[in-house]
């Protein structure tokens, strides 16, 4: 009997789930995402991974150029699984832009390449939770992409005082492929994270956090990816399974935010350049 005969894949599934929790709280503000085919929601992707059984668990990403999909790094890699079976990517990754339940606007491609950053890959690093999408081509109805802003502190307080962080992604607790988004303020400013209180659960992971700038109505700017939240409740993550309670005010959630390392990263990929700080996740480790 092979290892992988030895462990269920459910209980992985529920080892990696952990690193996935977010939280709901003290109200559900969450509404679904109806048109999803106009921007920025066209550009906001569901993304599937087969981890080698064969079944497809989402997460979600978005498009940062029509062939590139920025999403969490443990979208991409499953410590869990690199440890008990040696492999931690997924086998397949499918990406579809724009999904509405049983519809595909632009429909679906399989990726040809995925990565995830270097520093959480062999340090665990959370503050690097970063995953990258490659897809073989172009879609042929082009669903948009989300322009990459590293803000400084001083305008990301300024976002803080005078505008809402947008959120929507792909929540595990809704209806399968359903589009769901909320927008709050942000709440706090680290070097390498934003903290707010916009609504996600599990399955939310890897969705762009945004901002409208001040003058320039109908205009996106991707300032971080969402990534999770504070510890789950014993039951689960807060809010997003019946019977478990809602979080507390003042749990926050959190996004890696887009600095000018990540920009750096990003520019390689877009020219097919490969970067040091990503993990190929496409072949075996």
């Amino acid at each position: 009997m092979s290892r992988s005969d030895e462990v269920p894949p459910l209980f992985l599934d529920r080892l990696a789930d952990r690193a996935d929790y977010a939280v709901v709280g003290p109200t559900d503000g969450r509404t679904r995402v109806l048109d999803t085919r106009r921007m920025p929601y066209s550009a906001v992707c569901h993304v599937e991974r087969d981890f080698g059984d064969g079944r497809l668990s989402g997460c979600s990403g978005f498009l940062v150029a029509p062939t590139v999909v920025f999403t969490a790094g443990h979208c991409m890699f499953s410590r869990p699984r690199r440890l008990l079976l040696n492999r931690g990517g997924p086998t397949r990754v499918r990406v579809t832009p724009g999904r509405n339940g049983a519809t595909s606007p632009v429909g679906s491609q399989w990726a040809s390449r995925w990565y995830a950053h270097r520093r959480f890959v062999d340090q665990g690093d959370v503050m690097f939770d970063i995953g990258v999408v490659v897809l073989p081509q172009r879609f042929p109805s082009n669903p948009g992409t989300f322009p990459l802003v590293a803000k400084n502190d001083s305008a990301l307080q300024s976002v803080r005082a005078h505008r809402l962080l947008h959120i929507a992604g792909y929540p595990g607790d809704k209806p399968a492929g359903t589009m769901w988004e909320h927008a709050e303020r942000l709440d706090r400013v680290a070097p390498r994270a934003l903290y707010y209180s916009v609504d996600t659960c599990p399955g939310h992971s890897g969705s762009p956090v945004w901002a409208q700038p001040g003058r320039s109505p109908g205009r996106v700017e991707a300032i971080a990816i969402h990534v999770a939240g504070p510890a789950p409740h014993a039951g689960g993550a807060w809010g997003c399974r019946p019977g478990v309670p809602v979080a507390p005010a003042g749990a926050v959630n959190r996004g890696i935010r887009i600095t000018p390392d990540i920009l750096a990263l990003s520019r390689a990929v877009l020219s097919a350049r490969t970067h040091p700080s990503l993990v190929p996740l496409h072949r075996s480790r």
